[in-house]
């Protein structure tokens, strides 16, 4: 219980003024509700320090306030991690194709997120900005080429940037500035190289900037900074050709900048300082090959911390730490690690971002004392070769970063989950101290100890970080139980203080011998602690009397607000009254004043007494007694009958059909629905064999086979129905849009289009000239071989067909003049002799050709090929349609020939198509019939033999039959080549213009690319792409 500090003070006056009850060596002390003090310091600047309240309780545990100012510098301060697990949260920033190199960000104090960045397509310079919902997009200018962008934010949120720009094959560094409206460009400097450029301000906001002078791969460390009025440029270290790459740059509390950078020809990593008082020039690694992609910071305590990588093979990143002119401490944090940011926020932990694993956007935090946590923020692609961190003042890391793959600016963020925690330990006097919480830098919040047992002042004084101590200068008052009667009342407030009393309501500190805060006096039931007042005075107490102000009623059994005298149903809190007198109460009655009635179940207005169907409200009689109501009966005084459902006169139980009317004709045709198959069409009512179509040949839909069930249709007239049974014809029967399958269908007519009187079984219904039953499309012609001369040359081909019997002759069916020498004859000489070609035509020498050839191919492909020339040399002459339709024919076996599905499906689409042409007088039977031949036979040919057919236009009986001397040329062909390689391309050593797998590892020269000679010696170079990560042929 916390006490009045106007009571604290009558109580001390009653001390000073009643020696008697108080030790006479209390002092008399002047207690204010707020104890405060000026404390001075120094320089006689007043700070007032309170607390509130000033008052408590001795027993302790009560929060109190203290207020003055300074309190966050003496405050012991804790980092926390708040134990959250957090996620990386990725997004692209911008969608425009390139945009996103070489990005710097930064974050101003309304939490504004600002990226810089070149775009390599248009090297264009740009500003993108985001403000926790919408990314915006400005241009800062057009550049021939601007890149190694840094951005740092100052005091007052402006946005300075330094960067290289290419003008005319002259590098410059420039510095921009943003002031939330506008860029200025306020400063820049020529001869400068294309490498790694580093920002930092100092404490007045003024730029500092890092850089490389123009020179192969580096020249010179250089620093150009504004002193307030002007920039000076310091030449930091000149002391060879190949200094100053990679350059980092941080400045530390005293001012005292540092500047990081590689020396490329010894590759070293050095620092620049003037911590000394002028620039000296320190080594940080001497280690072989380090110092690439340096990034600095520097921590609250003024040290440095360094991260590189080395140019040996895998990448090794590099951690330092120390300051600049001590030693430093250098550790190998493992490889495939390069391109680095660094920053060090509030709490000195350290976050740098990374291109990882040679495709990843890599994060790692180090915590003062604390092990290095790594992880990997995306792996989404090739992504984070080049990237920039920023921790914001509420913990939130911002990453940009450059996604190589989709070529795009990308933005993540994730809290750190680290808060600081400020406490300060308080002093009650001689009563120990307790731990407060320092909310900032003017408020504490602390909970009292436990005092004595007598009312004291203590004195507070504060305890803090590094032995800070502070004497407020104020006390807080400890209140005891300073009262006669020891009943835990001060004297002042005690209405009865000579007599240990609890009362708190009516009186305070009286007795109360049932403690329900009422005293004694004022207690109608003393003893009762659940009753203290009798308002109507029947002797039962307000508290238990549901009607305390009517001494008629006490008690309400069932809670409906009617006394139990006066309720008719005391124990219903439904009911209080019954004005029929038939035992039922009034709300529940439906006809309350109807003795003879009280309940209507089925809400109809009918007494359920004289309700014949006190359930159904729709029924109140049955006039014939059959148990069905009157409304519902449609036959009411009918017993025998109730329902109607036809709706046609007759009672359903007398109705034969008592779901249709037995009169209904729907179509008007005469003929009832009952009788009629076809109830909707007027034009048909029967059908015989019930497929669905009727039997009247001038209706709608006719059956044209009435007793034939998988028949109906038949479009050419012929007696065979255009639907078939065969699954087969699916295919081709479908497309055509006539009949349908039916599964076991008769009388299915094989040409649906043709008037047909083939009878052949599976072939009905075709075109059959000679009546033989045989379609006449498989009539097979006979070809009668003629050779009248007798000389091994048919006439069709016998140029001399009159030869006299016994001469030699030629291929060509004439007589040869003289005798070849006779010579050892080869396998080739023997078919291609004289001797053959006098008795054979073309076939046989084909066929010898063929035999020499002697592979499975040809021999598989033999009987087809000469089946198929036989064919077309039938007639020598194709017509212009044939050779169109051969010629289409084997371009679409070309197109599919590698798919025989595909191929197949579309030889069927084509037969259908020869068939509509044919049958609209587009082409010849004849023409279709040979087409149909080859289609089948294609069809049926093996898989493996169509390419060689696709590109034979012997096959397809387009190209002209080869002369002797053609043919013996191309005979001697095929045996070289049966005698030699199988592969003609072995022995060519063919040069194969090949680019090396990204997986592929090369050396890095001293300029710090990656080469690779392949095949090794060859003279081939190539080199590695540092965006893509692709090998690209070299030249020079």
């Amino acid at each position: 219980m916390r006490v009045n500090s106007v009571l604290v003070t009558l109580l001390l006056l009653l001390v000073t003024l009643t020696p008697v009850i108080l030790l006479e060596d209390v002092p008399q002390t002047d207690v204010e509700s707020e104890f405060s003090q000026d404390v001075r310091s120094s320089n006689e600047r007043a700070i007032t320090y309170s607390v509130s309240p000033a008052d408590g309780w001795t027993t302790g545990g009560e929060e109190i306030t203290i207020t003055g100012t300074g309190f966050l510098d003496m405050a012991y301060k804790n980092v926390t991690s708040d134990g959250e697990a957090y996620t990386w949260t990725t997004t692209t920033a911008s969608y425009v194709t390139s945009s996103g190199w070489d990005p710097s960000i930064g974050v101003d104090s309304n939490g504004t997120v600002h990226i810089v960045y070149s775009n390599t397509d248009s090297d264009d310079f740009w500003h993108s900005s985001y403000d926790g919902s919408t990314w915006t997009h400005s241009k800062i200018r057009n550049c021939a080429s601007c890149s190694n962008a840094d951005l740092v934010i100052d005091s007052n949120d402006n946005v300075h940037i330094a960067y290289y720009h290419s003008i005319s094959g002259t590098g410059y560094l420039l510095y921009s500035m943003y002031d939330g409206t506008s860029w200025t460009n306020n400063w820049s400097r020529s001869s400068v190289e294309n490498d790694q450029i580093s920002i930092a301000l100092d404490a007045n906001d003024r730029p500092h900037i890092s850089y490389s002078r123009d020179g192969y791969i580096c020249n010179a460390a250089m620093l150009s900074y504004h002193d307030g009025s002007s920039w000076t440029t310091v030449t930091l270290d000149d002391t060879t050709t190949y200094i100053g790459c990679d350059s980092s740059i941080a400045i530390d509390s005293n001012g005292f900048v540092h500047v990081a950078y590689r020396h490329h020809s010894n590759m070293d990593m050095l620092i620049a300082s003037n911590i000394s008082g002028s620039w000296q020039r320190y080594t940080v690694d001497n280690g072989n090959g380090v110092g690439y992609h340096s990034a600095m910071a520097v921590d609250s305590n003024d040290e440095l911390h360094l991260v590189y990588a080395s140019n040996a093979a895998g990448n090794t990143a590099y951690f330092a730490d120390g300051t600049s002119g001590s030693a430093w401490a250098v550790s190998n944090q493992g490889n495939s690690r390069n391109t680095f940011s660094m920053y060090i926020d509030q709490f000195d932990i350290v976050h740098i971002s990374e291109y990882n694993g040679n495709s990843n956007l890599g994060y790692s935090m180090v915590a003062p004392g604390g092990s290095r946590q790594s992880m990997t923020v995306d792996s989404i692609g090739n992504v984070g070769y080049e990237s920039d961190i920023f921790v914001d003042d509420d913990n939130m890391v911002h990453i940009a970063y450059y996604d190589s793959s989709n070529k795009r600016l990308k933005y993540a963020n994730r809290s750190t989950g680290m808060y600081l925690s400020q406490e300060i330990t308080v002093q009650f006097g001689s009563y120990g101290s307790v731990t407060g919480t320092v909310v900032n830098d003017t408020t504490i919040h602390v909970t009292t100890p436990v005092a004595g047992a007598v009312a004291e002042q203590v004195d507070l004084k504060l305890f803090g970080d590094q032995g800070a101590t502070l004497d407020l200068g104020i006390a807080f008052q400890y209140v005891s139980p300073d009262d006669i009667d020891m009943d835990g009342v001060l004297n002042v407030n005690d209405d009865c203080p000579n007599e240990i009393g609890t009362s708190t309501v009516d009186l305070i500190g009286c007795p109360d011998s049932d403690n329900d805060g009422y005293s004694n006096a004022g207690d109608a039931f003393p003893n009762n602690p659940t009753e203290w007042m009798d308002s109507d005075g029947d002797g039962v107490g307000d508290n238990t009397d549901i009607f305390p102000n009517d001494a008629n009623e006490t008690m309400d059994s069932d809670g409906d607000g009617v006394g139990n005298n006066g309720d008719a149903f005391p124990f219903d809190a439904n009911e209080t009254m019954d004005s029929d007198g038939d035992g039922v109460g009034d709300n529940t009655d439906v006809f309350p004043l109807n003795f003879f009635e009280y309940m209507d179940s089925d809400g109809d207005g009918a007494g359920d007494n004289a309700d014949a169907f006190p359930f159904d409200a729709n029924e109140t009689m049955d006039s014939d007694g059959d148990g069905v109501g009157d409304n519902a009966d449609a036959f009411p005084n009918d017993a025998s009958e109730t329902m109607d459902s036809d709706g046609d006169g007759i009672g359903d139980n007398a109705d034969q059909y008592p779901l249709l009317d037995n009169f209904l004709d729907t179509d008007g045709d005469t003929f009832v629905d009952l009788q009629d198959a076809f109830p909707n069409d007027m034009t048909q009512w029967r059908d015989t064999d019930g497929d669905g179509y009727g039997d009247n040949p001038d209706g709608a839909s006719p059956d044209l086979f009435v007793n034939v069930p998988s028949q109906w249709s038949d479009l050419d007239g012929d007696g065979y129905g255009d639907n078939w049974g065969n699954a087969s014809w699916n295919q081709t029967r479908i497309s055509m849009g006539i009949g349908e399958y039916v599964q076991g269908a008769v009388l299915a007519d094989y040409c649906p289009e043709a008037n047909g009187n083939s009878s052949a079984s599976g072939f009905l219904g075709c075109v059959d000239d000679d009546g033989d039953g045989i379609p006449n499309m498989f009539e097979v012609e006979e070809v009668v071989e003629v050779d009248t001369d007798d000389d091994g040359v048919l006439d069709e081909d016998d140029m001399c067909p009159n030869s006299l019997p016994g001469v030699v002759v030629n291929s060509l069916g004439c007589e040869v003049s003289a005798e070849p020498e006779p010579q050892a004859q080869t396998q080739s000489d023997g078919f291609m002799s004289g001797d053959i070609a006098q008795t054979v035509g073309m076939g046989a020498i084909l066929l010898a050709i063929f035999s020499l050839l002697q592979t499975n191919m040809v021999a598989s492909l033999l009987p087809d090929t000469f089946r198929w020339v036989q064919v077309l040399r039938r007639n020598s002459k194709l017509s212009k349609e044939e050779e169109n339709e051969l010629t289409y024919l084997q371009s679409v076996v070309q197109a599919y020939f590698s798919n025989p599905e595909e191929l197949n499906q579309e030889l069927l689409d084509l037969k259908a198509d020869l068939t509509a042409r044919y049958t609209n007088n587009q082409i010849k039977d004849d023409t279709r019939v040979k087409l149909f031949r080859i289609i089948d036979e294609l069809m049926k040919t093996n898989p493996d033999e169509l390419e060689h057919i696709a590109h034979n236009d012997v096959y397809f009986g387009l190209s002209d039959a080869l002369g002797t001397d053609e043919r013996m040329a191309l005979l001697n062909e095929k045996v070289a080549m049966d005698q030699t390689s199988s592969d003609p391309f072995e022995e060519e050593g063919m040069a194969v213009d090949t680019v090396p797998s990204d997986d592929v590892k090369g050396d890095v020269s001293e300029d710090g690319y990656e080469y690779l000679e392949l095949p090794s010696g060859s003279g081939n170079w190539f080199i590695r792409n540092r965006v893509s990560g692709s090998w690209e042929r070299w030249t020079q």
